[in-house]
């Protein structure tokens, strides 16, 4: 699970600022990029068909944290052969992804007309690279319902803090996790900043697969991005979730510039679902109070911190 999510590069949040959250279809195995759609002989849920340009890009206000190698895209560049991966937050689940061709246009269909959506990007080799994070106006968030047909326009893609954007305007309605079965949807958290505007939103976000596993992204904004120190958001999308009983699991990175230290979360969600407790664990930290550091320390690090949803 841990050598799926270090494409993604995460800051501490709380403690030490911890980070968090297409033409051709893929194949049903269970992943992200399953392709597939999803349908239930009783349940008849109306077709959509979404469209856009996948790009490279940084985000509006911000800049990447870490340097991308020689050969990652370019700003501006299209993200060929990348994917938009689209799930419904509704029982049955329906899934669909499509692939950018050399201009970075994606198509994908998805019974989800009038159903609450949320997407991930994918790269070439099907891993989950951002989160998508749909804005209108002032207000954003990773579920939207659509009521038809949608062109959303050029989707932003910031492959090194894991967050794409795009505009919908009026295209779409971002919806709240009300009606959702649990854990599905979105949790939230403000958490205090030394930086930016003194506060960042911390947020959880469930979708369940067609096999019945769940999966999550975790992010965190705004906060400063470490080589300009321009303010934006962090995202790991599409991570792979365990469930023990009433209790979800996954694991992140809990610094962008070190792979060897992970900070595991045992989330558990009251009766009512309206929240959820999170357990932090850091094994191998230099310091639990001065910043864990990247290897070659001993202490166990342990934190609890509560999400409401949205």
């Amino acid at each position: 699970m841990k050598n799926g999510i270090k494409v993604m590069a995460l800051c501490r949040l709380l403690l030490v600022s911890l980070v968090l959250v297409f033409a051709g279809c893929g194949e049903d195995d269970g992943s992200p990029a399953d392709g597939d759609v999803s349908t239930d002989a009783d349940t008849v849920v109306p077709g959509i068909t979404l469209s856009g340009v996948l790009i490279s890009g940084e985000q509006p206000s911000a800049s990447p944290r870490l340097t991308l190698s020689a050969m990652s895209p370019e700003a501006g560049d299209p993200l060929a052969g990348y994917q938009l991966y689209c799930v419904t937050l509704a029982t049955p689940v329906a899934a669909a992804s499509g692939t950018a061709d050399a201009e970075g246009r994606v198509e994908l269909s998805l019974e989800a007309e009038g159903v609450a959506v949320g997407c991930f990007v994918l790269d070439t080799a099907g891993e989950a690279v951002a989160t998508l994070i749909f804005t209108s106006g002032d207000d954003r968030g990773q579920t939207i319902v659509f009521s038809g047909d949608t062109e959303l326009g050029s989707i932003t893609v910031d492959l090194v803090n894991g967050v794409a954007q795009v505009d919908t305007g009026t295209s779409g309605a971002l919806t709240d996790s009300e009606g959702l079965a649990c854990p599905l949807g979105t949790w939230l958290a403000e958490v205090p900043r030394n930086d930016c505007t003194g506060t960042a939103t911390v947020t959880v976000w469930f979708a369940q697969r067609k096999d019945g596993s769940y999966t999550a992204s975790y992010s965190i904004g705004l906060v400063q991005l470490a080589t300009t120190g321009k303010c934006g958001y962090h995202s790991e999308a599409g991570l792979p979730v365990a469930q023990d009983g009433e209790s979800f699991s996954f694991s992140i990175l809990n610094d962008p510039t070190c792979e060897l230290i992970f900070r595991d979360l045992v989330i558990t969600p009251n009766e009512e679902c309206s929240q959820i407790v999170v357990d932090s664990t850091i094994e191998g930290c230099v310091s639990c109070t001065e910043g864990c550091g990247c290897g070659g320390g001993s202490e166990t690090c342990t934190q609890s911190f509560t999400l409401n949803r949205e």
